[in-house]
């Protein structure tokens, strides 16, 4: 059974900006006041940015409602290359566009908030150090959007996705929450066989020795992630700067795995967490993944497949030819919004 709480508005504080191309499709760029990010221990902004893609005829047609995709980006990816968002840029509304206006996909609205945080990525995790991410995607975030575009205030009109930290957040958000969303696609999926042995000891080492934010800002890429999961996995308000528990100690001279922070990790891994909602995974109307070949990520997606097929949840797995990150554009475009097309149901279903 799912757990419904209650959670009040989150309120828009400022429009940033509006991006208009042509009489088509458009993104709003918004910044907005999430109170289940507020009292973190690490000081981190309730105010986040939110762009929100709204398809073609959305103003011409005044009364007709919409499906939602929420996209979930991943860690330290809220903006790419060119400093803007994924949607924020001419180029991919110009491509959206063109595939409802094709008919090749339904008319739907799209939201991307802003995942990140002080470590790099929030995980989508609630947690006591960095704020309850998980509400805020699940409740709040939802609650907005129905309250203020005429999206289809139901679980079968929404669906949820991501890439990488996302696709893991957004698999683990469905699994939890089939009430708010009814089908979910994991696209290169992070962490749904993370282990604290992942890392070598040079890195276990370096995040060991940093006592300071300003070290951390000056950390490697993997540094900064293994802090950023014990942030949203392993809290510990006893603990400063980073109010959180590593996944190691020292044993002697020697450097090992806590036995109890690893079984924190572990309750918060996919994989391992599957078994225990097969009631709601059953009640998703679709799961999807997909993963490069050249991606070492992929195997913990085929792992997590596994695992659902072996309790008799249906579900999909795709490997492609590619890395982690090459296959992005190709792969949303042509597979992720043709899947969220097909599953969500419109006003008249």
């Amino acid at each position: 059974m799912c757990k419904k709480i209650l959670i009040g508005f989150i309120t828009v504080q400022l429009m940033s900006s509006l991006t208009a191309y042509g009489q088509d499709g458009r993104v709003m760029h918004l910044t907005i006041h999430a109170a289940s990010i507020e009292k973190n221990l690490v000081e981190e902004s309730p105010d986040l940015s939110l762009d929100i893609y709204l398809p073609p005829d959305y103003e011409k047609k005044s009364k007709k409602r919409y499906p939602v995709l929420y996209w979930l980006h991943g860690y330290s990816g809220w903006k790419n290359t060119t400093g803007k968002t994924d949607w924020g840029h001419q180029g991919a509304v110009i491509t959206i566009n063109k595939l409802i206006e094709s008919g090749a996909v339904e008319p739907m609205i799209i939201v991307m908030p802003d995942g990140s945080n002080r470590f790099g990525g929030s995980f989508y995790i609630n947690s006591y150090t960095t704020g309850n991410w998980e509400d805020f995607i699940a409740y709040e975030l939802p609650k907005y959007i129905d309250a203020n575009y005429r999206s289809i205030p139901r679980s079968k009109s929404r669906g949820i996705a991501g890439h990488s930290m996302g696709g893991y957040g957004a698999l683990k958000i469905a699994m939890k929450h089939p009430d708010i969303f009814s089908s979910v696609y994991g696209h290169c999926s992070c962490c749904l066989l993370l282990s604290p042995s992942d890392w070598d000891e040079n890195a276990i080492n370096e995040a060991m020795s940093i006592d300071t934010w300003d070290e951390m800002l000056k950390g490697s890429w993997w540094v900064k992630a293994l802090h950023a999961f014990s942030a949203a996995t392993s809290p510990n308000p006893n603990n400063p700067p980073f109010y959180s528990d590593l996944p190691y100690e020292f044993k002697g001279d020697s450097i090992i795995i806590s036995d109890n922070i690893e079984a924190k990790w572990s309750s918060n891994i996919p994989s391992y967490m599957a078994d225990q909602y097969i009631s709601n995974l059953n009640l998703l109307r679709a799961i999807a993944l997909d993963g490069g070949d050249a991606d070492s990520w992929t195997s913990g997606s085929q792992y997590f497949s596994d695992a659902l097929t072996k309790i008799k949840v249906k579900n999909s797995l795709e490997i492609y030819e590619g890395g982690h990150n090459d296959m992005f554009n190709e792969r949303f475009y042509n597979n992720i919004l043709p899947f969220f097309s097909e599953m969500l149901a419109g006003e008249d279903l």
